[in-house]
């Protein structure tokens, strides 16, 4: 296992930048008292992570087509209107059950 104390490894990464958005965060970087660096790499990790959670809900949506197709399982949306509507009174109201 690394210890804490070492480095983990990077790479550099080259990236251009029209004038006015390099002007932007310049100011931005400023006024939060932090590096151009920093904040770019901070909206990149935010981009990566909601990237990847629309992905993961995409995969659900896949998965729950090929799971549809595949048993004939579901639930109306009517069922679900009359769920959501219950669950504003309970919030302890279950879900109703899949049918085929």
């Amino acid at each position: 296992m690394p210890s804490t104390l070492e480095k983990q490894r990077t790479s550099t990464v080259t990236l251009k930048l029209d004038p006015s958005c390099r002007d932007r965060l310049k100011s931005l970087a400023v006024a939060k008292n932090r590096t151009s660096h920093y904040l770019m790499k901070e909206a990149i990790e935010r981009y990566l992570k909601a990237e990847e959670a629309q992905q993961a809900v995409m995969q659900s949506v896949d998965d729950s087509v090929t799971h549809f197709e595949a048993t004939g399982l579901h639930i109306t949306l009517n069922e679900v209107k009359a769920w959501s509507n219950e669950v504003k009174l309970n919030r302890n109201v279950q879900l109703p059950e899949c049918h085929g």
